[in-house]
């Protein structure tokens, strides 16, 4: 990418570090999600606690929804880094523009994820270490 293309390589490198941290991030929530799917399906649980597996229930429901959500981010994001490529080759702002703006819609998209699925384990390893 030479100094007259409109993106600056200091953009592009930064959306390329953003990828590879979301893809790291994946990987981890990945083997989180294992986790936790083994810790809910887990004979640990007493049944002296009351309503304790319909709670669990509701929480391996969710894990499901997180599971679905975390496969569709993840070719989200694989579709994008290859889209990305397409930005060395852009030679007009226009065509700058609309890669950048895919890329801050993604960031926000990722960042609601995390939120959500932190929040979502948050729940379930509060409840969890209360009857344990």
């Amino acid at each position: 990418m030479n100094s007259s293309d409109n993106t600056t390589e200091g953009a592009l490198l930064k959306c390329h570090r953003d990828v590879l941290w979301w893809k790291s991030m994946v990987e981890f929530i990945e083997i989180e999600i294992t986790f936790i799917n083994r810790l809910l399906n887990s004979n640990v649980f007493e049944t002296t606690h009351a309503n304790v597996f319909e709670t669990l229930d509701t929480f391996k429901h969710q894990i499901k929804t997180e599971t679905r959500a975390l496969k569709n981010l993840k070719e989200i994001i694989d579709g994008h880094e290859i889209k990305m490529r397409g930005m060395l080759e852009c030679d007009d702002l226009s065509c700058d523009a609309v890669y950048l703006s895919n890329h801050e819609s993604l960031k926000v998209h990722f960042e609601k994820f995390l939120k959500n699925f932190f929040e979502y384990k948050t729940k379930v390893y509060n409840y969890i270490g209360s009857i344990l």
